[in-house]
């Protein structure tokens, strides 16, 4: 169900995933400054680095909670950015090391594959960055729904634990 919502409304799935994530920050950054004026034990120095720690996260959640479009789309040409990272080092491995001919196929093609979603997120963060980030999120889900309704159906265990005796 939830990677329908996800689907049926892309827009408000990622602000509302930028908007847990600010308040976990939050929570974080008043943690910190709690640890740091409540530790009597600790040096002045690490005392001075929590308080000045959790400003920093809490500002930081600050800022993502003012601008979570502006967030997002940083986040999304981050991760379009190690796509390409990754991409690139694909095609390297794909071309560099003799291994059989559609092993290499594969990794040149995937390789290529991810450069060219890269470049097309990157290029267009809001509008095409978010919405594959939403359908891939969406998909995951539905795929892990899936598999949790068969498990329960079949009556089986999602990890079989194996028991072995010395």
């Amino acid at each position: 169900m939830l990677s329908l919502v996800i689907l049926a409304y892309i827009g408000p799935a990622i602000l509302t995933i930028i908007l847990i994530l600010s308040v976990i920050l939050l929570i974080i950054g008043i943690e910190r400054i709690a640890v740091g004026i409540a530790m009597p034990t600790s040096s002045k120095g690490s005392r001075y680095a929590n308080i000045g720690i959790g400003l920093l996260v809490i500002a930081f959640s600050i800022v993502l909670m003012q601008f979570p479009v502006f967030t997002s789309a940083v986040l999304i040409v981050l991760a379009a950015i190690a796509l390409l990272i990754s991409g690139i080092a694909r095609i390297i491995h794909g071309i560099s090391f003799k291994s059989s001919g559609s092993t290499r196929a594969l990794s040149i093609g995937v390789g290529v594959l991810s450069v060219a979603v890269s470049i097309l997120v990157i290029a267009e963060p809001i509008h095409f960055g978010l919405v594959l980030f939403a359908i891939m999120i969406s998909i995951a889900f539905l795929i892990s729904g899936i598999e949790m309704m068969v498990l329960g159906i079949s009556g089986r265990e999602r990890y079989s634990r194996t028991i072995t005796s010395s």
